[in-house]
């Protein structure tokens, strides 16, 4: 038995091979910027945390001449024990580049498990398509955000209504640490639960534009591979190297590489290739 046979003998779940690779990627130049970018992340998420509970009315940003304006809203769907405050840059500079509609859903995952979450999304989405008039939207979510978007496409009718979905650290095929959460949507991101395993079956029939970024010094993503998408025409996937799980949201590279997808959506129609994220020096 070959020394890789029994390392997967003793630890079927992956979580040992994936935390020897962090810590090496750690010990890198590249790694250690990464951890402090985490960290520091991690503080502004706290900081910012309370903002997410302030009420959002639906209603457009009204912008000045000389601005691109586009009209299709953007609907976002944060991650685990989060709130909508994890947007705050991205949305900033969305509102920027010249999108009127940009809104975002509260939810609690202690409560209630995907399927249901993305039923409350979905109603959310009506109500922004309804208000804002509008016959398509983009969606974009972070973590088990991107989960709830994808059942929403998938399982509730999304499909039709949906233009461009960007998953942003999202664990498409479950992830060993949600056995640690507690809560119902916690045990629906654990590899080979029936809603990780539905998706998986479903996402070939899938018509929706993705765009899947993902990091290189995720801790949440057990094992790593979790974060990608199958390769598909209408799949676009970019790794971010040296950011972690919430320091993708801070990150101004990954924010403008979302606006520039969704614009080229808005401007083509189609999944446009962008220019990939700037390497830091």
């Amino acid at each position: 038995m070959t020394r890789q046979q029994t390392a997967a003998r003793s630890d079927p779940t992956g979580v040992g091979p994936h935390l020897r690779r962090l810590l090496r990627r750690y010990a890198t130049t590249g790694g250690a910027r990464g951890l402090w970018h985490e960290v520091r992340s991690l503080g502004t998420h706290v900081a910012l945390y309370p903002l997410g509970f302030v009420g959002a009315p639906l209603r457009p940003r009204e912008l000045g001449n000389g601005h691109d304006v586009y009209e299709t809203p953007i609907v976002q769907v944060h991650g685990y024990f989060h709130n909508r405050s994890g947007f705050f840059f991205m949305s900033r500079e969305l509102r920027a580049r010249g999108f009127r509609w940009i809104h975002g859903m509260n939810y609690n995952p202690l409560r209630s498990g995907v399927p249901e979450l993305a039923e409350w999304f979905g109603k959310h989405v009506e109500d922004v398509m309804r208000i804002s008039g509008a016959k398509r939207v983009h969606l974009v979510g972070h973590s088990l955000g991107g989960v709830i978007a994808r059942w929403y496409i998938q399982e509730l009718g999304g499909e039709k209504v949906v233009d461009h979905c960007v998953t942003i650290g999202t664990p498409h095929h479950g992830t060993m640490a949600a056995y640690l959460g507690p809560g119902p949507a916690a045990r629906d991101m654990r590899p080979g639960s029936e809603v990780i395993e539905r998706l998986e079956r479903g996402f070939a029939k899938s018509k929706v534009m993705y765009v899947n970024l993902y990091s290189d010094l995720d801790f949440l993503i057990i094992p790593a591979s979790s974060a990608l998408l199958p390769e598909r025409r209408n799949v676009h996937q970019d790794l971010i190297g040296d950011l972690g799980h919430t320091s993708l949201l801070v990150s101004d590279e990954l924010v403008e590489q979302v606006a520039d997808h969704l614009i080229a959506a808005e401007r083509h129609g189609r999944l446009a290739e962008v220019r990939p994220l700037r390497k830091r020096a």
